[in-house]
């Protein structure tokens, strides 16, 4: 007997029983999957792809103070981690010292942290950034303090900031609007200092990634598959029409500087069918609207991290599972760097046990299952590429109804991606009550309450005052004069519009810290509030 039973995938793409070479008769295989390496790039960024070198193995991480992050990071580099990640607590995100009033209890509890380039330099102690490319996560109002921080580090070790490499986390939707840190200034004005750090980057650190596209935020919020990748892209669209205006860079400049970070979910094939689209996406959208011409502007070079949205409470072992699902997915789909999360997630921040897991996990992956041995080894299944398809085709459809609402800064602004987010968490949440998305643990095959099986991970609680009386040192040991003068060129190249990343990496070697410079910007901007729309 047929089932009745209406089949679609989580994001609501119907679905027919089996697919034959009827559902794949209109594609043409050069123009529209191609070999890997090669336009439109769906197969894979790179002719040998894994089998050249695996995926990197790069683990989302920072709690506490600088010191304990540094040890965690040491841990992980000894047990096979291949590049670093840096987690900022919110007050560094948000562009607010340790010693403020506003930063109270969060201080090195979702992060590391971070209050000027002597934090680094304790961050990384002993490790080899020169070896190793780093990606750190701060807001976008920090993010141009962060890296000129960065760079001041490496000069200090002898390191040019042309041989740096990493990304750099410059996303306004995800800052402005999934997490929307504290005391932000206005969208038009956040997006200038970015362009601002994007332009410098080009000519100076031409190896860094200025622009971390970050859509992982978005499909937290419980956005489709074609949505994350809409929303990701108007946040390239909008970034390279800014940088393009100014006349200060070609497009064969500016593309090879970006990168991209993006969820994998649950649906397995969705979400490997959504990295091969994205791939296509880009490449269309810089070849064709912006009128790239360099291969490298083409790539669509993209982190990946495990969906955090996935892991339950309940039973919280099946969540090692989920994570193996996921990162099988994120090596079918070609992903070039992924974080896997630790199982204990929707508990607490990992564990020495669970983060070892986690690594282990990706490692099996590279070194047991053969998945690095052929390259997209799904591509030409009529299901894959027909998938493929469809998704790309919500994705362009989706990204048109953005362009219609206003664009990047416009639907920030106007709280238009703010209610969208909110609409969509608000009917993820109704499908888990009614059972239609089946959770194990959650809505089905729900045992009795356990306690959790494993240790608890709990942040310093003294991270705070620890930071506190480090900054009062810094205060008084620094140059104060030098300092004060830093700051006030960076006021004045705020008010005369000029790129700020010169003064800023001025500031930083001064040891100013994120606190001091986003001051300045909050006083020449000021504070901007998110509209909510109902």
């Amino acid at each position: 007997m047929e089932s009745t039973r209406n089949f679609q995938t989580n994001g609501d793409i119907p679905l027919k029983k089996i697919y034959t070479s009827d559902d794949v008769a209109d594609i043409d295989y050069e123009r529209d999957v191609g070999a890997s390496g090669e336009p439109p790039y769906t197969r894979g960024l790179y002719p040998e792809m894994y089998r050249n070198r695996p995926w990197s193995i790069r683990q989302f991480t920072g709690h506490g103070t600088p010191e304990e992050t540094n040890e965690w990071f040491k841990y992980e580099y000894e047990h096979g981690e291949t590049g670093f990640s840096v987690a900022f607590d919110v007050p560094t995100e948000s562009g607010i010292d340790s010693d403020d009033p506003r930063a109270d209890a969060d201080v090195g509890v979702g992060g590391v942290a971070c209050d000027s380039v002597k934090d680094l330099e304790v961050i990384f102690d002993g490790l080899p950034i020169d070896k190793v490319s780093t990606s750190l996560v701060a807001g976008t109002l920090s993010t141009c303090q962060i890296t000129a921080m960065y760079f001041a580090l490496a000069e200090k070790r002898g390191i040019s900031p042309k041989e740096i490499r990493g990304t750099g986390g410059t996303d306004m939707i995800s800052d402005q609007v999934c997490m929307h840190h504290m005391d932000q200034i206005p969208p038009q004005h956040q997006l200038k200092l970015c362009v601002d750090l994007t332009e410098w980057s080009c000519k100076y650190a031409p190896r860094w990634l200025s622009v971390n596209f970050d859509s992982y935020n978005h499909r937290e919020s419980g956005v489709t598959a074609a949505q994350e990748l809409a929303f990701l892209f108007i946040n390239l669209i909008g970034y390279t029409e800014e940088a393009l205006k100014r006349g200060n860079v070609t497009i064969d400049e500016l593309a090879p500087c970006y990168a991209y970070n993006m969820a994998l979910d649950m649906d397995f094939f969705e979400e490997i069918a959504k990295l091969r689209a994205a791939r296509r996406m880009l490449y269309k959208i810089l070849k064709e609207r912006f009128g790239a011409k360099d291969p490298r502007s083409w790539r669509f070079r993209v982190h990946v991290q495990t969906a955090g949205s996935t892991h339950t409470l309940q039973q919280p072992l099946n969540n090692v599972v989920r994570v193996a699902y996921e990162v099988m997915a994120a090596a079918l789909g070609g992903a070039q760097s992924v974080h896997a999360n630790s199982y204990d997630e929707a508990v607490c921040l990992p564990t020495e046990e669970s983060l070892l897991l986690a690594l282990r996990t990706q490692q099996v992956a590279q070194l047991e299952t053969n998945v690095t041995n052929v390259v997209d080894p799904l591509g030409g299944s009529y299901y894959v590429e027909w998938l493929t398809n469809e998704v790309e085709k919500g994705a362009w459809q989706y990204l048109e109804k953005i362009e219609q609402a206003g664009g990047l800064v416009k639907i920030i602004e106007s709280g238009w991606a703010y209610n969208e987010f909110t609409k969509a968490m608000v009917g993820h949440q109704k499908r888990i009550e009614s059972g239609e998305r089946k959770i194990v643990g959650i809505n089905c095959f729900v045992g009795k309450t356990e306690p959790f099986p494993g240790k608890i991970f709990r942040p310093n609680p003294r991270a705070g005052e620890i930071q506190a009386e480090k900054l009062r040192e810094l205060r008084q040991e620094r140059d104060n004069q030098q300092a004060q003068n830093a700051l006030d060129q960076v006021r004045r190249d705020t008010e005369a519009g000029n790129n700020v990343m010169p003064a800023v990496m001025e500031a930083a070697k001064a040891y100013c810290t994120i606190g001091e410079m986003c001051s300045i910007w909050r006083d020449i901007y000021g504070i901007w509030r998110l509209p909510v729309v109902r």
